[in-house]
């Protein structure tokens, strides 16, 4: 992940664009855990809403493969398929955990 070349496309310095990824992080992940419980309770409206969330915070950051991830994620829930998408709920997190190994870098 290159923070420089994501916050340039957006318009940030680096040291800008990598606050604006620490915030996603947190907020990112406490979404993550509303999905999470609501994914375990086969909640599918709160599935969509939090990774509808994700999808588009990770969007406005250039977070294409959290977007993606995200995406295929609300689809789901929306059709209510949420067993199609257990994988995806779990690399969601691998997804979270890699950024912070990178911002923590």
């Amino acid at each position: 992940m290159n923070f420089k070349a994501l916050g340039e496309t957006i318009g940030l310095e680096e040291d800008e664009y990598r606050e604006l990824v620490e915030l996603f992080l947190e907020t990112g992940m406490a979404d993550y855990n509303r999905l999470k419980g609501a994914f375990e309770a086969g909640d599918t409206q709160q599935v969509a809403r939090s990774a509808h969330t994700i999808q588009g915070a990770a969007g406005n950051l250039g977070i294409m493969n959290v977007h993606e991830v995200a995406k295929r994620i609300e689809l789901a829930a929306g059709e209510n398929q949420l067993s199609s998408v257990a994988g995806e709920v779990d690399s969601l997190k691998g997804l979270f955990d890699e950024i912070a190994r990178l911002v923590e870098a």
